[in-house]
């Protein structure tokens, strides 16, 4: 009987340690499972030259300014080269954090293929909201110098966004702008 006691309480003891072990290196996998798939979404939001393009020929359309036009031809060559446009004055010109933020600037004020994106990150009621107010969304966070959903969020209410909208676009914008 005593050695029954003894093999049962070895038993528990066993799968205490296992599972003790077992619960942090799964919780690490699944961690990591998130992070590569946060990085994926991150990454797929990342602007094309074909988004570039894009949000270029409906800057024309709607009668942009020429200099941001050129700016951003200049970035869509080295989308497609970069290598071959190493040392030239368009790297100097503008980090890639601040392309990055004009280019969603642009994009929320003029629509096309990468401001959909920007949408599709979005619920419904936010995304619906962009597609009528992208300019006033734009308008709002266009001087905001220090870039955070904190900060985006209150650009945007004080801009008169709805609270809630205001947190999922700041969210969305982060995505893309990482």
């Amino acid at each position: 009987m005593k050695h029954n006691h003894i093999r049962i309480a070895a038993a528990i003891a066993m799968t205490a340690v296992t599972l003790g072990v077992a619960a942090p290196v799964a919780s690490a996998v699944g961690t990591h499972r998130d992070r590569a798939a946060a990085s994926q979404a991150a990454e797929s939001l990342r602007p094309t030259a074909g988004d570039v393009r894009d949000l270029i020929s409906h800057m024309r359309a709607d009668g942009a300014d020429t200099q941001l036009i050129r700016e951003f031809e200049q970035y869509a060559k080295q989308l497609e080269n970069p290598d071959a446009h190493k040392g030239e004055e368009a790297e100097r010109i503008l980090g890639s954090g601040t392309i990055i933020r004009k280019l969603i600037v642009a994009g929320l004020r003029h629509g096309g293929v990468w401001a959909g994106k920007i949408v599709g990150k979005l619920h419904k009621k936010s995304g619906d909201f962009l597609k009528r107010n992208g300019g006033k969304v734009a308008d709002a966070i266009e001087d905001v110098e220090s870039w955070s959903e904190t900060a985006l969020t209150i650009a945007l209410v004080k801009a008169g966004v709805p609270a809630d909208i205001a947190k999922d676009l700041a969210m969305a914008i982060m995505m893309v702008a990482a």
